[in-house]
């Protein structure tokens, strides 16, 4: 499980390198791709796999899933943590989440999330203001019978 934050910068090469703690978690192989926010997702790479299969599994005919199958993996790329245990994150990932220098990286209970600083003071604070509402409405999801 990947819990708390850390300060690491992106180097010239575009390379970031992960805490130390989480990367016998990651595995050998990791997937990034875009995230929800102005941020990106860190995955291992069995994980990013069950990820995507939980969208499928409402089926291909739903354009919702479609998209968002194609959200995550059509920008996505696979990599290999190097002995330093850095990834590399590709120009296109790097713009779409406004990173360059210093990166916050998150934990975020089954995968990282890597977030300009700013923006993720930003998203923190909006989060901290909607913990109770949004904690209503999961609690409300939660209780609605699941269909099989």
């Amino acid at each position: 499980m990947f819990l708390g934050e850390h300060s690491h910068t992106i180097d010239e090469k575009g390379r970031l390198t992960l805490p130390a703690r989480w990367r016998e978690q990651l595995g050998p192989r990791v997937v990034v791709t875009r995230g929800m926010e102005p941020c990106l997702f860190v995955f291992p790479e069995a994980k990013f796999e069950t990820f995507l299969n939980e969208i499928n599994t409402v089926g291909l005919t739903a354009a919702d899933a479609r998209g968002l199958s194609r959200f995550f993996s059509s920008k996505a790329t696979d990599d290999e943590l190097d002995k330093q245990g850095r990834i590399s994150l590709p120009q296109n990932l790097r713009e779409f989440a406004q990173l360059n220098g210093e990166v916050m990286v998150v934990g975020a209970f089954d995968h990282i999330e890597l977030w300009r600083p700013t923006q993720y003071a930003a998203a923190d604070e909006e989060l901290v203001k909607n913990v109770p509402d949004m904690s209503e409405r999961v609690n409300q999801a939660l209780q609605r019978p699941r269909e099989k």
